[in-house]
């Protein structure tokens, strides 16, 4: 698939903008990530990357991860 010249940082944040309040489970967004091109280990690797800025909320359920849009 064609990426875009959009980093995969951007849209992944801007995709928790939509849903700002809603935890998604970092699945979801390497899914996300797979149908523009990239592997889901880029996805999770940005997740992280925006986490670790203050931009993403993160929190491990039953072994699974989940964000959301930091709203402070």
């Amino acid at each position: 698939m064609e990426k875009h010249n959009e980093s995969l940082k951007n849209r992944i944040a801007k995709y928790f903008v939509e849903r700002i309040g809603h935890w998604v489970n970092g699945g979801m967004i390497e899914n996300l990530a797979m149908t523009l091109g990239y592997k889901a280990s880029n996805a999770s690797r940005r997740c992280r990357e925006l986490h670790n800025e203050g931009i993403l909320a993160r929190k491990i359920e039953n072994g699974s991860v989940w964000y959301r849009f930091e709203t402070r």
